[in-house]
């Protein structure tokens, strides 16, 4: 487990852009936490698109509930700010 301090500076990076989102998700990221292998990877899952009746919101939520252990991209991004925190 990461420490307050250690979180609070990847955020703070994050914030100033001196990391970026792609920075958090790494592949170790996705090894870890998906079953996908890549951020690439998982980009792919969208190239479909929502279809007829879904929101853009939904249809990514279902791609991030089918593909990683998270519910909400939320929940993604504080485990992945979490998880650089310990690298």
């Amino acid at each position: 487990m990461s420490s307050k301090a250690a979180i609070k500076g990847v955020m703070k990076m994050l914030d100033e852009g001196a990391i970026s989102t792609e920075d958090l998700l790494t592949d170790e990221f996705f090894k870890n936490y998906s079953s996908v292998k890549s951020l690439e990877e998982f980009e792919s899952k969208f190239d479909t698109g929502p279809k007829k009746g879904v929101t853009k919101e939904e249809f990514a939520q279902g791609i991030i509930r089918t593909y990683t252990e998270f519910r909400n991209i939320d929940e993604m991004k504080n485990k992945a700010i979490e998880f650089y925190a310990e690298e």
